[in-house]
This record gives C-alpha cells, sequence and structure tokens, in this order.
C-alpha cells in the first residue's frame, strides 16, 4: 500500500488503498479530464473488485484534499483532472 502525504497544510499520511491509487493513476494518466463513470468502465476492465460507488467516494476524498480538481464546464456532468498536489514519502 502506498501512502502519500499532503502539501503544505498538514503531515497526516492518507490512506491510499488499492482501489483509490487505481483511481488516482486513470486520473493521472488520462489525456483530458474525465466523468466518473470513464474512470469506473477504464478501470472496471482491469479490476474486477471496484465500483461506481467507490469511483465516486475516492474522488470526493481526493477533491476534498486537493490532489484533483472537480471541473463542471457544461453543468450536466463534472470531470476531474490530476493537480499534482500530492508527493510520495520517503
Amino acid at each position: 500500500m502506498i501512502t502519500f502525504m499532503k502539501k503544505k497544510r498538514e503531515s497526516k499520511p492518507m490512506h491510499m488503498t488499492q482501489q483509490r491509487e487505481a483511481v488516482l493513476s486513470c486520473i493521472n494518466q488520462a489525456v483530458s479530464p474525465k466523468t466518473a463513470m470513464e474512470i469506473y468502465i477504464a478501470l472496471k476492465s482491469d479490476m474486477t473488485r471496484i465500483s461506481l460507488s467507490t469511483v465516486y467516494c475516492s474522488l470526493k476524498y481526493f477533491v476534498k484534499n486537493n490532489i484533483v480538481r472537480e471541473l463542471d464546464d457544461d453543468g450536466l456532468s463534472k470531470r476531474y483532472e490530476y493537480t499534482g498536489s500530492i508527493y510520495r514519502e520517503a
């Protein structure tokens, strides 16, 4: 399991589950911002143990911790992109 640290605000480690890591990796590797459903579909083909609810909860967690930015351009579906605001703990 990978532990990440928040930058600047506090040094409390974030708990990164395998599912959260997969969601973050999917967003980080995306060419353009993705919707939760696009992330879920991309991960479902690789991971059998992930649900749409897990994707939404992970996204909420990442947005709250300023790791992922939530974009609401068209007012219909939110898209998510990586902010690059975490680093790996040594």
